[in-house]
Protein backbone atom coordinates (compact mmCIF):
# COMPACT_ATOMS: atom_id res chain seq x y z
CA UNK A 1 0.00 0.00 0.00
CA UNK A 2 1.53 3.35 -1.02
CA UNK A 3 1.59 6.35 1.33
CA UNK A 4 -1.26 8.16 -0.43
CA UNK A 5 -3.46 5.09 0.04
CA UNK A 6 -2.35 4.77 3.67
CA UNK A 7 -3.55 8.32 4.32
CA UNK A 8 -6.82 7.76 2.47
CA UNK A 9 -7.64 4.56 4.37
CA UNK A 10 -6.66 6.02 7.74
CA UNK A 11 -8.62 9.25 7.30
CA UNK A 12 -11.67 7.40 6.04
CA UNK A 13 -11.56 5.61 9.40
CA UNK A 14 -10.48 8.57 11.54
CA UNK A 15 -13.33 10.78 10.30
CA UNK A 16 -15.70 8.95 12.65
CA UNK A 17 -13.90 10.20 15.76
CA UNK A 18 -11.70 13.08 14.56
CA UNK A 19 -13.84 15.93 15.87
CA UNK A 20 -14.37 14.31 19.26
CA UNK A 21 -10.68 13.59 19.83
CA UNK A 22 -9.60 17.05 18.68
CA UNK A 23 -12.27 18.95 20.62
CA UNK A 24 -13.93 20.31 17.47
CA UNK A 25 -17.49 21.60 17.45
CA UNK A 26 -18.81 23.25 14.31
CA UNK A 27 -20.65 26.33 15.53
CA UNK A 28 -20.52 30.13 15.49
CA UNK A 29 -17.64 30.24 17.98
CA UNK A 30 -15.48 27.86 15.95
CA UNK A 31 -16.33 29.82 12.80
CA UNK A 32 -15.06 33.01 14.43
CA UNK A 33 -11.86 31.24 15.48
CA UNK A 34 -11.35 29.85 11.97
CA UNK A 35 -11.79 33.28 10.41
CA UNK A 36 -9.50 34.96 12.94
CA UNK A 37 -6.82 32.34 12.36
CA UNK A 38 -6.89 32.69 8.58
CA UNK A 39 -7.04 36.47 8.51
CA UNK A 40 -4.36 36.79 11.19
CA UNK A 41 -1.93 34.63 9.22
CA UNK A 42 -2.97 36.17 5.90
CA UNK A 43 -2.28 39.65 7.25
CA UNK A 44 -5.54 41.11 5.99
CA UNK A 45 -9.28 40.55 5.95
CA UNK A 46 -10.83 38.29 3.35
CA UNK A 47 -12.58 40.27 0.63
CA UNK A 48 -16.13 39.71 -0.56
CA UNK A 49 -16.26 37.46 -3.60
CA UNK A 50 -12.79 35.98 -3.10
CA UNK A 51 -12.31 32.27 -3.78
CA UNK A 52 -10.80 30.37 -0.86
CA UNK A 53 -9.69 26.76 -1.34
CA UNK A 54 -9.31 24.64 1.79
CA UNK A 55 -6.85 21.97 0.62
CA UNK A 56 -7.17 18.92 2.84
CA UNK A 57 -10.30 20.25 4.50
CA UNK A 58 -10.84 17.24 6.78
CA UNK A 59 -14.10 17.49 8.71
CA UNK A 60 -14.51 21.12 7.70
CA UNK A 61 -13.14 23.26 10.52
CA UNK A 62 -12.01 25.85 7.98
CA UNK A 63 -14.19 24.94 4.99
CA UNK A 64 -17.43 25.07 6.97
CA UNK A 65 -16.25 27.65 9.50
CA UNK A 66 -15.19 30.24 6.93
CA UNK A 67 -18.39 29.70 4.96
CA UNK A 68 -20.40 30.27 8.14
CA UNK A 69 -18.41 33.33 9.23
CA UNK A 70 -18.12 34.90 5.75
CA UNK A 71 -21.01 33.87 3.49
CA UNK A 72 -19.88 36.54 1.02
CA UNK A 73 -16.69 34.55 0.30
CA UNK A 74 -16.63 31.45 -1.94
CA UNK A 75 -15.10 28.64 0.13
CA UNK A 76 -14.30 25.35 -1.62
CA UNK A 77 -13.10 22.32 0.34
CA UNK A 78 -11.04 19.48 -1.07
CA UNK A 79 -9.84 16.27 0.55
CA UNK A 80 -8.54 12.86 -0.46
CA UNK A 81 -10.88 11.12 2.00
CA UNK A 82 -14.53 10.61 1.10
CA UNK A 83 -15.27 10.03 4.78
CA UNK A 84 -13.79 13.38 5.78
CA UNK A 85 -15.74 15.12 3.02
CA UNK A 86 -18.95 13.58 4.32
CA UNK A 87 -18.27 15.06 7.76
CA UNK A 88 -17.35 18.42 6.24
CA UNK A 89 -20.62 18.45 4.30
CA UNK A 90 -22.58 17.68 7.47
CA UNK A 91 -20.76 20.56 9.18
CA UNK A 92 -21.87 22.99 6.48
CA UNK A 93 -18.98 22.90 4.03
CA UNK A 94 -19.94 23.30 0.37
CA UNK A 95 -18.89 22.94 -2.43
CA UNK A 96 -16.55 20.02 -1.80
CA UNK A 97 -14.33 18.02 -4.13
CA UNK A 98 -12.50 14.74 -3.62
CA UNK A 99 -8.94 15.14 -4.84
CA UNK A 100 -5.31 14.41 -4.18
CA UNK A 101 -3.55 17.58 -3.04
CA UNK A 102 -1.01 17.21 -5.85
CA UNK A 103 -3.68 16.95 -8.58
CA UNK A 104 -6.46 19.44 -7.98
CA UNK A 105 -9.33 19.69 -10.52
CA UNK A 106 -9.13 23.47 -10.29
CA UNK A 107 -8.29 25.95 -13.03
CA UNK A 108 -4.90 27.63 -12.98
CA UNK A 109 -4.88 31.09 -11.38
CA UNK A 110 -8.45 30.77 -10.07
CA UNK A 111 -7.88 30.81 -6.28
CA UNK A 112 -7.32 33.94 -4.19
CA UNK A 113 -6.38 32.25 -0.92
CA UNK A 114 -5.50 28.61 -0.33
CA UNK A 115 -5.76 27.55 3.29
CA UNK A 116 -4.07 24.44 4.63
CA UNK A 117 -4.40 23.34 8.25
CA UNK A 118 -2.22 20.43 9.32
CA UNK A 119 -2.06 18.89 5.86
CA UNK A 120 1.48 19.17 4.50
CA UNK A 121 2.83 16.66 7.02
CA UNK A 122 0.46 13.99 5.64
CA UNK A 123 1.53 14.41 2.00
CA UNK A 124 4.14 12.03 0.56
CA UNK A 125 5.28 14.59 -2.05
CA UNK A 126 5.33 18.03 -0.44
CA UNK A 127 7.16 19.75 -3.35
CA UNK A 128 4.54 18.47 -5.82
CA UNK A 129 1.70 19.71 -3.60
CA UNK A 130 3.22 23.18 -3.23
CA UNK A 131 3.82 23.38 -6.97
CA UNK A 132 0.18 22.45 -7.58
CA UNK A 133 -1.00 25.04 -5.07
CA UNK A 134 1.13 27.65 -6.81
CA UNK A 135 -0.52 26.69 -10.11
CA UNK A 136 -4.08 27.25 -8.91
CA UNK A 137 -3.23 30.49 -7.07
CA UNK A 138 -3.63 33.97 -8.52
CA UNK A 139 -0.49 36.07 -8.84
CA UNK A 140 -1.55 38.26 -5.91
CA UNK A 141 -2.82 35.33 -3.85
CA UNK A 142 -1.40 33.52 -0.83
CA UNK A 143 -1.21 30.10 0.76
CA UNK A 144 -2.04 30.22 4.48
CA UNK A 145 -0.38 27.43 6.48
CA UNK A 146 -1.17 26.46 10.06
CA UNK A 147 -0.67 23.53 12.46
CA UNK A 148 2.26 21.94 10.64
CA UNK A 149 4.24 20.02 13.28
CA UNK A 150 7.79 20.81 14.25
CA UNK A 151 10.19 18.12 15.40
CA UNK A 152 9.99 19.28 19.00
CA UNK A 153 6.24 18.63 19.24
CA UNK A 154 6.93 14.94 18.68
CA UNK A 155 9.52 14.97 21.45
CA UNK A 156 7.29 16.76 23.95
CA UNK A 157 4.23 14.80 22.89
CA UNK A 158 6.02 11.47 23.33
CA UNK A 159 6.74 12.30 26.97
CA UNK A 160 3.11 13.23 27.60
CA UNK A 161 1.82 10.13 25.83
CA UNK A 162 4.02 7.83 27.89
CA UNK A 163 2.78 9.42 31.10
CA UNK A 164 -0.85 9.15 30.00
CA UNK A 165 -0.53 5.54 28.92
CA UNK A 166 0.77 4.64 32.36
CA UNK A 167 -2.00 6.57 34.09
CA UNK A 168 -4.83 5.29 31.88
CA UNK A 169 -3.44 1.75 31.81
CA UNK A 170 -5.66 0.13 29.22
CA UNK A 171 -4.24 -2.40 26.72
CA UNK A 172 -5.43 -2.11 23.14
CA UNK A 173 -7.31 -4.71 21.16
CA UNK A 174 -5.70 -5.95 17.93
CA UNK A 175 -7.97 -3.66 15.90
CA UNK A 176 -7.24 -0.63 18.08
CA UNK A 177 -3.52 -1.34 17.85
CA UNK A 178 -3.78 -1.50 14.04
CA UNK A 179 -5.32 1.96 13.86
CA UNK A 180 -2.78 3.39 16.30
CA UNK A 181 -0.03 2.17 13.99
CA UNK A 182 -1.92 3.54 10.98
CA UNK A 183 -2.13 6.96 12.63
CA UNK A 184 1.65 7.01 13.00
CA UNK A 185 2.14 5.86 9.41
CA UNK A 186 -0.10 8.69 8.14
CA UNK A 187 2.10 11.37 9.75
CA UNK A 188 5.02 11.59 7.35
CA UNK A 189 6.94 14.78 8.13
CA UNK A 190 7.92 17.38 10.66
CA UNK A 191 9.19 20.81 9.63
CA UNK A 192 11.33 23.76 10.57
CA UNK A 193 10.61 27.25 9.32
CA UNK A 194 13.69 27.28 7.03
CA UNK A 195 12.64 23.95 5.52
CA UNK A 196 9.16 25.22 4.64
CA UNK A 197 10.63 28.46 3.30
CA UNK A 198 13.00 26.48 1.06
CA UNK A 199 10.22 24.21 -0.16
CA UNK A 200 8.03 27.23 -0.85
CA UNK A 201 10.69 29.08 -2.83
CA UNK A 202 11.37 25.99 -4.93
CA UNK A 203 7.65 25.92 -5.82
CA UNK A 204 7.60 29.60 -6.82
CA UNK A 205 6.65 31.31 -3.57
CA UNK A 206 9.20 34.10 -3.29
CA UNK A 207 7.75 35.85 -0.22
CA UNK A 208 7.35 33.43 2.70
CA UNK A 209 6.18 34.90 6.03
CA UNK A 210 6.48 32.04 8.52
CA UNK A 211 7.07 31.50 12.22
CA UNK A 212 6.57 28.90 14.91
CA UNK A 213 3.64 28.97 17.34
CA UNK A 214 1.78 27.01 20.02
CA UNK A 215 2.78 24.80 22.91
CA UNK A 216 0.07 24.37 25.52
CA UNK A 217 -2.82 23.92 23.06
CA UNK A 218 -1.05 21.10 21.23
CA UNK A 219 -0.34 19.34 24.52
CA UNK A 220 -4.02 19.60 25.47
CA UNK A 221 -5.08 18.11 22.13
CA UNK A 222 -2.53 15.31 22.47
CA UNK A 223 -3.97 14.50 25.89
CA UNK A 224 -7.50 14.59 24.47
CA UNK A 225 -6.59 12.26 21.60
CA UNK A 226 -4.94 9.68 23.85
CA UNK A 227 -7.60 9.82 26.55
CA UNK A 228 -10.42 9.37 24.05
CA UNK A 229 -8.58 6.36 22.63
CA UNK A 230 -7.93 4.69 25.99
CA UNK A 231 -10.72 5.89 28.28
CA UNK A 232 -13.54 7.32 26.13
CA UNK A 233 -16.01 7.42 29.01
CA UNK A 234 -13.64 9.51 31.09
CA UNK A 235 -12.69 11.69 28.12
CA UNK A 236 -16.32 12.57 27.39
CA UNK A 237 -16.76 13.91 30.91
CA UNK A 238 -13.89 16.38 30.56
CA UNK A 239 -14.33 19.89 29.01
CA UNK A 240 -11.67 19.52 26.32
CA UNK A 241 -13.03 22.24 24.08
CA UNK A 242 -13.02 24.88 26.80
CA UNK A 243 -9.57 23.84 28.03
CA UNK A 244 -8.14 23.90 24.50
CA UNK A 245 -9.62 27.35 23.84
CA UNK A 246 -8.02 28.68 27.02
CA UNK A 247 -4.73 27.02 26.10
CA UNK A 248 -4.81 28.56 22.63
CA UNK A 249 -5.45 31.95 24.18
CA UNK A 250 -2.51 31.44 26.56
CA UNK A 251 -0.30 30.47 23.62
CA UNK A 252 -1.24 33.62 21.72
CA UNK A 253 -0.67 35.92 24.69
CA UNK A 254 2.30 34.25 26.39
CA UNK A 255 3.88 31.21 24.75
CA UNK A 256 4.24 32.67 21.25
CA UNK A 257 5.91 35.75 22.74
CA UNK A 258 8.14 34.30 25.45
CA UNK A 259 8.95 30.69 24.58
CA UNK A 260 11.98 30.32 22.27
CA UNK A 261 10.91 29.71 18.67
CA UNK A 262 12.78 26.39 18.59
CA UNK A 263 10.55 25.01 21.38
CA UNK A 264 7.19 25.84 19.81
CA UNK A 265 5.12 23.11 18.26
CA UNK A 266 3.78 24.28 14.88
CA UNK A 267 4.83 26.16 11.76
CA UNK A 268 2.33 28.84 10.72
CA UNK A 269 2.22 31.72 8.27
CA UNK A 270 1.80 32.34 4.58
CA UNK A 271 3.51 31.75 1.25
CA UNK A 272 3.15 34.36 -1.47
CA UNK A 273 4.32 34.37 -5.10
Amino acid sequence: MDLVEVNKVFHDHECDYYDERFAIVHDAASARRALAEVEGLLGRALRAGEVVLDAGCGTGWLAAGLRRARPDVVVVGSDLSAGMLGKARAAGGWPLIQADGTRLPVASGSVDVLVCRGVLHHLPDVPAALAEWRRVLREDGAVVLSSEPTTVVEQHGAVLVRLLLRALHKPLTAEEDFWEVASMAANLHTFTVPQVEELGRAAGFTRPVLRTADWLSTMVLTASYVTHGRRPGLARRLPWRQVEALAARWDALVTDRLLPASLRHTVVGRLQP
